[in-house]
């Protein structure tokens, strides 16, 4: 499928041919993974070697299913933090890939009007903050939002992306720490493809799973299977953080390559 057939108005609504509500939330799901797919690869593979693209470009290929199937569940009150692996976040959202690629050169029709290149974007009308490169450091700042929606009456959860190696800094424990302390509405989303670069996960940690930490925080903490995206819809649905004044914060550890 092409890019504009992926993005074409005659395959988004296509569902309601399907008939019942887990066929339109399947269609939903691959629609907005290969969406994610064609603009990544549309960016690596051609924008980035014409030269039309500075810096790096780093993407979430094979590890789709994280992003759409734990966007879906969020709610128009929510906030989510997502990093590079995550750019189905801000479809599922509602930013358009017009304006992601205009992002990406750099020109004014962009997230950030021109003025940042790459990946840093972000559209707090669409509920999602910019990543910061130091990926661990987008913990505490996550944690900060559940607290601020609280203390605003916000009836929302924060969503926090990240990768295994952010799990092994101090900024990703001290965020976790205080948003447990704090019982904040937030899901710690962990995209745990087993390597932080080219440092493999049994070098950087000694318990098996990112979930094993979770008991030590008192956090509620499960491992999904992250290459089937109904997996990571369906049980991530019901186990969403209650939007009171107090919640245990959940962990999700998705593991797109086991």
């Amino acid at each position: 499928m092409s890019a504009v057939q992926a993005t074409g108005a005659e395959v988004h609504n296509a569902a309601s041919a399907a008939g019942t509500p887990e066929a339109e939330l399947a269609h939903k799901c691959l629609y907005y993974m290969v969406l994610m797919r064609e603009v990544e690869d549309r960016i690596e593979r051609k924008l980035f070697r014409q030269g039309k693209v500075l810096g790096g470009v780093y993407v979430g290929r094979g590890q789709e299913a994280i992003p759409v199937g734990s966007a879906l569940v969020s709610q128009p009150d929510d906030v989510l933090c997502p990093t590079h692996r995550d750019m189905a976040v801000f479809f599922v959202r509602g930013v358009s890939a017009r304006r992601v690629l205009a992002q990406y050169m750099g020109r004014m029709g962009g997230l950030t009007r021109g003025r940042d290149g790459n990946m840093h974007m972000g559209d707090m009308t669409a509920g999602v903050v910019s990543l910061i490169s130091a990926l661990a450091a987008t913990v505490p700042v996550a944690t900060g939002i559940a607290l601020g929606m609280r203390y605003k009456g916000i009836n929302g959860v924060a969503f926090s992306y990240f990768g295994d190696g952010a799990t092994s800094r101090g900024d990703w424990h001290e965020g976790v720490n205080f948003a447990s302390v704090q019982k904040l509405p937030i899901v710690f989303i962990c995209n745990n493809n087993q390597y932080a670069y080219s440092t493999p996960l049994n070098l950087q940690m000694a318990c098996a799973n990112v979930a094993d930490r979770g008991p030590a925080y008192k956090m509620p903490a499960e491992i999904v299977d992250g290459n089937d995206v109904l997996a990571v819809y369906r049980p991530r649905s019901a186990r969403r953080p209650t939007r009171a004044p107090a919640a245990d914060p959940t962990c999700w550890n998705a593991k797109p390559f086991a």
